[in-house]
């Protein structure tokens, strides 16, 4: 065979690879690995999500079907369900020591929001996040889980929770920016526990008012006013 018939053989199979990689594009197969592996680990919970699709070009993404369970000793079917997650990702970043995330915005979640007989399910959710990190905030051995990433911002859009079965609300738009920024990347448990931690507050503020302003009308009614 002659050199320029194989040096077209070659090219066509770099440019096969290239279409490959482009339109498979086995960056969302990696999240979802590593979110399903790391999740559960942080969080003493199951985790996992239906499909992930993420554009090598430009970066941009959809997680689909993201499930948060509850850790051992709660009753409900969750924690955390969201039906998409759109991200905006710096493609140059995914191979470097810090992934840049200029965008997260998780759209209209459902939270169970549960207390026990020791704390919340988001108190429990918390604390075995900080187990996971120790004393240090970095887990040591965990390569993929001490992976620093940066996050411009940080959504979670028109989240509805319930409380206990019995309290239905709609949190106001959380909004959260430059995650990791000043220093220069957090891990991904370091996110997972500063999104967490402003969850359970909004929803402990949120919750207090909710049963403060039923309370309320209670007494109101009872007096008659």
């Amino acid at each position: 065979m002659k050199k320029s018939h194989l040096f077209i053989l070659a090219a066509l199979a770099v440019a096969v690879i290239a279409l490959f990689f482009l339109f498979t594009n086995p960056m969302g197969r990696l999240i979802k690995l590593a979110i399903e592996e790391f999740g559960p680990k942080m969080t003493q919970a199951d985790v996992r999500v239906n499909n992930i699709s993420i554009s090598a070009t430009d970066g941009q993404g959809i997680i689909s079907g993201m499930l948060l369970g509850n850790p051992k000793g709660f009753k409900t079917e969750y924690a955390l369900k969201a039906g998409k997650i759109e991200m905006d990702i710096d493609p140059a970043s995914i191979a470097q020591d810090v992934v840049v995330i200029h965008k997260v915005l998780i759209d209209t979640p459902q939270i169970i929001y549960e207390k026990g007989g020791h704390g919340t399910n988001f108190d429990a959710i918390q604390h075995n996040v900080e187990q996971y990190l120790g004393v240090d905030g970095n887990k040591k051995g965990d390569k993929g889980a001490n992976k620093k990433i940066i996050i411009g911002s940080l959504i979670i859009h028109h989240a509805k929770v319930n409380y206990n079965g019995t309290v239905d609300l709609i949190l106001p738009d959380i909004e959260l920016h430059n995650i990791g920024k000043k220093a220069g990347g957090a891990t991904s448990a370091q996110v997972v526990k500063t999104i967490i931690n402003e969850l359970a507050a909004q929803m402990a503020l949120a919750i207090s008012k909710a049963v403060a302003g039923s309370v309320g009308s209670a007494v109101k009614e009872l007096l008659g006013k």
